[in-house]
């Protein structure tokens, strides 16, 4: 594929992913009550010391249904740019935007998780927030690491 081909594709996959996340958010919100329930969430945070002086905003009580629904999207959302990385291999995108899809995935595959767990009781939720960074940092480990292969193998 010639370069003006490439970059051509590459802007569709870009305005095609914008597209997949307006169309996954408003099903979201059409098919399960989630302004209702981010109403409820919001309402119910409460300061919780994490240090000496230092809160962060916590929920006073469980949100299971809430963390249902935000892990269903993300999960969703992750298998877009699970399709989204393999499109970007075929059609030889640049190797920062394949690294940068491969580090989102991770990221959202990682908060599907500790959603689930959060939801299902596993985890309280200022351990979600915790977890929550370090899935942040693994994100941007494997971007580096997806940056380093794609550059050994002369993508």
């Amino acid at each position: 594929m010639n370069e003006p081909s490439r970059v051509r594709v590459s802007r569709n996959l870009r305005a095609a992913s914008l597209g997949v996340f307006l169309v996954l958010a408003g099903v979201f919100f059409i098919v399960y009550p989630l302004a209702d329930e981010i109403r409820t969430f919001l309402g119910d945070l409460r300061p919780v010391p994490l240090f000496d002086g230092i809160y962060y905003p916590a929920p006073s009580s469980s949100h299971h249904f809430l963390y249902h629904i935000l892990r269903n999207f993300a999960i969703t959302w992750s298998l877009w740019l699970g399709l989204l990385v393999i499109l970007q291999l075929w059609t030889k995108d640049r190797a920062r935007r394949v690294s940068h899809t491969l580090g989102d995935w991770v990221f959202w595959v990682g908060t599907a998780y500790l959603l689930d767990r959060i939801g299902l009781g596993i985890i309280a939720f200022g351990s979600f927030l915790a977890l929550l960074v370090v899935v942040a940092g693994l994100s941007l480990i494997g971007r580096a690491l997806a940056m380093l292969c794609l550059g050994k193998i002369k993508y």
